[in-house]
């Protein structure tokens, strides 16, 4: 098994992914992020996913690729800021998030990364702005 493959379960199981439903994988060369929307938890009063959960997958699609790169030194990278664009909104399915680091500098690492609905449209883009701490990922 890959060293990150083990990461993305340990990720996998945190309170906050087990909570949203978000299941990270490794695809290739890239993370995805997944989740299936679930109306009694991702909707809002309008009948749409709400942006927290979108949100919260472009967060972790980026940051999880941004990481990939970033444990190889021994170190993890936080949020520091997320800028969001929704481009259209989702009722149901499955949507899934992808990121890329954009740079990688020794205290700032930034990310690019995109929500697909299950048909493959455009859901949401984003950047982020990550910190990097002195922290091991896992020991």
């Amino acid at each position: 098994m890959e060293e990150y493959e083990e990461i993305l379960s340990i990720v996998g199981s945190a309170p906050w992914y087990r909570l949203t439903g978000m299941i990270p994988k490794l695809l290739g060369d890239r993370v995805v992020v997944e989740m299936e929307l679930d109306k009694s938890k991702h909707i809002q009063a309008l009948g749409t996913a709400h942006g927290g959960a979108i949100a919260s997958i472009l967060d972790s699609a980026i940051g999880l690729n941004v990481n990939r790169e970033v444990v190889k030194t021994g170190k993890t990278a936080v949020t520091a800021q997320l800028n969001i664009h929704y481009i259209r909104p989702v009722t149901e399915g499955k949507i899934v998030g992808v990121g890329m680091p954009v740079h990688i500098g020794s205290k700032v690492t930034v990310g690019y990364g995109e929500v697909r609905n299950e048909d493959g449209e455009l859901v949401a883009t984003g950047t982020a702005t990550f910190y990097i701490i002195d922290r091991k990922f896992k020991d």
